[in-house]
């Protein structure tokens, strides 16, 4: 991974402050970028990809890149006075108020060695997403966002910038879609998933399988994918791709066509409601 420089987030520019924007909510984004850096350290050094232990499934893994990388993006956070749900240490804890942190997703990736997969830290108040930030490797990019002041990417070296979504054409777009695994079951079950995706591939101009849903939003926020469809939403994945989508101008639903909320079942994140809707017709009738 190339050097990292410093990824604190620099002041706001008032023409690009929303309505629902505070100054805490960017000071959060700041420490979210702080911890995921701490994050992104571990898993670029890591010393081996060993699984240590399964957990639900055969393929749900856990490494001790994981756990490290968990201990050091909650030694950042231990700052803020607010819990954290972390997947590895305390997957179960849903106060409305909390920090909410991925260390590494897409350990299947990991453990491969494929290369795609992030470190994501999203912080919540009244049970929603007001800041996060999501580390990609091997870019090293990091993407944060605050409620009302935008998206914004800082690349390895050099200055932040602003993103938005995709406008072009979604049938020359290319669009990611959840993957085939472990979690073949309840309400997305493989024959279901396979329908989905022929669907969906029959609108787009390229299907994609990433592994890591927190770099699957973080794309679509970024403007280099049009969508993403996820079967399954645990907290630690989206929240903070999520946020990050819709301060991109973009469209954050599940499946159904409700609007994402913690307790939604999928993911339908789009670069605009006329991808969005389009997806949703097409999915609808699979």
């Amino acid at each position: 991974m190339p050097p990292m420089s410093d990824l604190t987030p620099g002041p706001v520019p008032v023409a690009h402050v929303g309505p629902d924007a505070t100054a805490d909510d960017t000071a959060d984004a700041a420490l979210a970028v702080a911890a995921v850096r701490a994050g992104l350290a571990v898993i670029a050094t890591a010393p081996t990809r060993d699984v240590v232990a399964v957990k639900g499934h055969a393929a749900d893994l856990l490494t001790a890149t994981d756990l490290a990388a968990e201990e050091a993006i909650r030694a950042v956070l231990s700052s803020s006075d607010l819990p954290v749900q972390g997947e590895e240490g305390s997957p179960d804890l849903d106060a409305p108020d909390r920090w909410i942190v991925d260390p590494v997703d897409g350990t299947a990736n990991f453990v491969a060695d494929i290369g795609l997969v992030a470190s994501n830290v999203a912080l919540a108040r009244g049970g929603r997403p007001v800041a996060g930030a999501t580390g990609e490797m091997p870019s090293g990019r990091i993407v944060w966002s605050a409620l009302g002041r935008g998206t914004w990417e800082v690349p390895p070296s050099g200055e932040a910038f602003r993103t938005r979504t995709y406008r072009g054409d979604l049938a020359a777009g290319c669009v990611t879609v959840g993957d085939f695994s472990w979690t073949n079951s309840g309400p997305w079950p493989g024959r279901t998933r396979a329908r989905i995706v022929t669907a969906v591939s029959d609108v787009v101009g390229r299907l994609r399988m990433v592994g890591s849903s927190a770099t699957e939003l973080i794309w679509v926020a970024t403007g280099r994918t049009s969508a993403a469809v996820l079967f399954g939403n645990h907290p630690w994945d989206t929240a903070a791709g999520v946020l990050a989508v819709r301060e991109a101008g973009g469209v954050a639903l599940d499946v159904h066509g409700e609007p994402w909320t913690f307790g939604s079942d999928s993911v339908l994140a789009a670069a605009t409601e006329a991808d969005a809707e389009r997806l949703l017709d097409v999915i609808g009738n699979a």
